[in-house]
């Protein structure tokens, strides 16, 4: 590799840098200035609404803020000031995109595909960022072809991108899934002394933990859609590039790492469409959704906006344990295809049982968390519901 891995005080400096730019962009724009009213994330509404308080949804800007500056750190100490601002482009289009649709409240189904699209194009022209190998023979004589791997790359980081979106219900859920994701990138960077994805994983890593200091457990501010785009799309580049730029690191790494957004995701397409439903249409059958309502029956099923948010962090706590193990085996076996290909069925099988349990309302005991409501509470909550 022409790039080294990274002396320790030019590593900590960045991080340190995106970490408190991010924790300060998030504390500010939670306490709700008047633009950021605009956007805020209603209780009503939605299928997938489990919070409690109207919730300003743009703690991407706190996240970007964190990656810019510890991109501009990056640049100062150690260069690579034109790579860093090729990977910013790329995934720039996206973010504000997401950002728009956070403040005007509209989505629109082209430009969220299109946009995530473009970054791949851009990525793959601009910085190499392309996928030409599965490990699996047939496919890789496929994705020798120049245009077949455009379309495969493309299609895997549009999709990357949105599974982070898809599991952004919880408090903390995203944040911690892509934290840990981000970490995972760094150690295997590090690995092969891949100094620049080393540096901006762990760039983005500090970023991202910046913002959950503010996000978790209170769920004072959400990523949004612009926080969801930007976080996918530049865990995608990185992986992408990770890959490319060190035949060393097995294809099967990243998904295996982002096993449980990418699945999500790919399940709920399937799960949707078999039930004669479009795959973009919202529902509240997503695994965490699941696990919050019978799974974490803190104080009951109370309305209490203390209980609610409690019981929404306590749900994403007991789902830190999935991502946590991908990082843990993806890790352990980066540079073995066949092992990681296991280990993604064996992830498929114990989703597709899991799941089932939940959706037949078959949850062990033992697994729920459940801490009984005082009546007096539960008769003021009644009453609140008659009102």
């Amino acid at each position: 590799m022409e790039d080294s891995v990274l002396p320790t005080l030019s590593v900590l400096v960045p991080v340190v840098v995106a970490a408190i730019l991010a924790w300060i962009g998030a504390r500010t724009l939670a306490s709700g200035p008047k633009p950021v009213q605009r956007a805020l994330d209603e209780t009503n509404g939605g299928l997938r609404k489990v919070h409690a308080v109207a919730t300003p949804r743009v703690g991407g800007v706190a996240v970007a803020i964190g990656v810019a500056g510890g991109a501009l750190a990056c640049a100062t100490l150690e260069g690579h000031a034109g790579r860093w601002l090729l990977l910013l482009a790329c995934v720039s289009p996206a973010f504000v995109w997401g950002l728009i649709e956070d403040v005007s409240k509209r989505q629109a189904v082209l430009p969220r595909l299109v946009l995530p699209a473009l970054g791949a194009a851009l990525g793959f022209v601009l910085l190499d960022a392309r996928l030409t190998e599965l490990d699996i023979p047939l496919v890789d004589e496929f994705l020798a072809v120049n245009a077949v791997a455009f379309l495969f790359t493309a299609f895997a980081v549009t999709g990357t991108t949105h599974s982070v979106n898809v599991i952004d219900g919880l408090n903390g859920l995203a944040g911690v899934t892509s934290l840990l994701a981000a970490i995972g990138l760094a150690i295997v960077a590090a690995m092969v002394g891949d100094g620049f994805i080393l540096h901006g994983s762990l760039v983005l890593a500090a970023a991202v933990a910046g913002f959950l200091l503010v996000n978790y457990p209170s769920g004072r501010i959400f990523l949004g859609d612009g926080g969801a785009y930007l976080i996918g799309l530049l865990l995608a580049e990185l992986s992408v590039m990770l890959v490319q730029r060190n035949s060393e690191v097995s294809p099967w790494f990243p998904p295996v790492l982002l096993a449980f957004p990418i699945w999500e995701t790919i399940f709920s397409m399937f799960r949707r469409r078999f039930r004669g439903h479009s795959t973009a249409r919202a529902d509240g059958l997503h695994l965490h959704q699941l696990v919050y309502r019978r799974v974490v029956r803190w104080r009951g099923f109370s309305r209490s906006p203390a209980h609610r948010t409690a019981r929404n962090s306590i749900a994403s706590l007991y789902l830190w344990v999935v991502p946590a193990v991908c990082l843990i085996v993806a890790v352990a076996f980066w540079d073995d295809s066949r092992m990681l290909q296991a280990i993604g069925v064996s992830y498929w099988i114990a989703y597709g049982l899991v799941y089932r349990t939940l959706v037949r309302f078959r949850v062990p005991r033992w697994l729920v968390v459940k801490v009984a409501e005082p009546l007096a509470s539960l008769d003021e909550d009644r009453a609140g519901l008659r009102r």
